[in-house]
C-alpha cells in the first residue's frame, strides 16, 4: 500500500482531530541525521557512515563537551530505538523534495531495508511554516490545551507563546524539558511522566523521534516533532537554510 502524502492542511487536520478525540498520535520527522542513524550497518558500512560529514559533525562536539546533533556515531542501540519509533509513528515526515543520496533518497532506501511503510507521510520542511501557512489550524491545535514543550529552545518558546497568544487562546504550558543528548532520554521520560498534558511539541533532533513514540504509545497523548519550527515561536520568522532558499522555495512551501 502506497503512503498517503499529506498537505500541511491535512497534517494539521490529523493533529487537531486526534486532540479533539483525546486520541494518541505521533508525528515525527526523519531528516538527514535520522537517516544516517538508521542506515548504520544496514545501508552503510561503518567506514561509509563514520567518514561522512554527518557523523563527523555529530561527533565533533565530544571534545567540546556537547553534541552538535544530540547523538554520536556509531550507536546500534540508538539505531534500533529510532527504527522502532518510526514503525510506531502515525505520521512520518522526511525530505520528499530534496532528492539527495544524503537525505530523501537515503531515507527511502532505509525504509525499504527495514520494511517501513508509513500510512501517512509529509514533506518535513512543512514543520517550519505550519504556524504561518496554517495559522487558524495552528491556533485550533493549541487553543485551550495543556501543552508540554521539549527541547533546547523550549524556555524561549514558552515565554514567547505565553506573551503573544496565551490571553487570546487560553492554553497552558505545563512545563518545559531540556534534552541535549541521547543519554538524557531516560531522565526526559521521567520528567514527561510527571506532567499532565494534551499536546507535546518537541524540538530535539533524532531524540525527538524516540520521545514522540513514547508519548503516543505509553502516555496516550499527541506528540508533534516540530524541529526548527519551535524557533519561530520566538523569532516570528520562518527558520530558513540553504535548501529552503535555493531548492524548495519559501513560496512553494507555504502553498503545500
Amino acid at each position: 500500500m502506497e503512503s498517503q502524502v499529506l498537505t500541511s492542511s491535512e497534517l494539521m487536520d490529523k493533529i487537531v482531530g486526534a486532540l479533539r478525540r483525546n486520541a494518541p498520535l505521533s508525528v515525527v520527522s526523519v531528516g538527514a541525521t535520522e537517516s544516517f542513524v538508521i542506515a548504520q550497518y544496514t545501508i552503510l558500512s561503518e567506514e561509509e557512515f563514520m567518514n561522512h560529514p554527518e557523523a563527523k559533525i555529530a561527533n565533533q562536539g565530544e571534545k567540546l563537551g556537547f553534541l552538535h546533533r544530540g547523538v554520536r556515531f556509531p550507536n546500534m542501540k540508538l539505531r534500533d530505538e529510532v527504527v522502532e519509533a518510526i514503525r510506531n509513528a502515525d505520521i512520518v515526515g522526511y525530505n520528499t523534495l530534496i532528492r539527495s543520496n544524503d537525505a530523501g533518497l537515503l531515507t527511502e532506501r532505509a525504509f525499504v531495508a527495514y520494511g517501513i511503510k508509513p500510512k501517512y507521510i509529509f514533506e518535513s520542511y512543512l514543520r517550519r511554516v505550519f504556524m504561518f501557512s496554517q495559522q487558524k489550524k495552528f491556533e485550533q491545535m493549541i487553543m485551550g490545551r495543556k501543552i508540554l514543550l521539549i527541547g533546547s529552545p523550549a524556555e524561549q518558546a514558552m515565554r514567547a507563546l505565553n506573551h503573544n497568544l496565551r490571553a487570546q487562546l487560553c492554553f497552558e504550558i505545563v512545563g518545559t524539558i531540556k534534552i541535549d543528548a541521547y543519554e538524557d532520554i531516560p531522565e526526559a521520560k521521567k520528567q514527561i511522566d510527571s506532567y499532565e498534558f494534551d499536546l507535546c511539541l518537541i524540538a530535539a533532533g533524532t531524540n525527538a523521534v524516540i520521545l514522540a513514540s513514547y508519548i503516543s504509545t505509553v502516555r496516550g497523548k499527541v506528540a508533534f516533532d516540530i524541529g526548527s519550527g519551535m524557533n519561530s515561536f520566538f523569532t516570528e520568522e520562518v527558520c530558513s537554510d540553504f535548501w529552503l532558499e535555493n531548492l524548495i522555495g519559501l513560496d512553494n512551501l507555504m502553498k503545500m
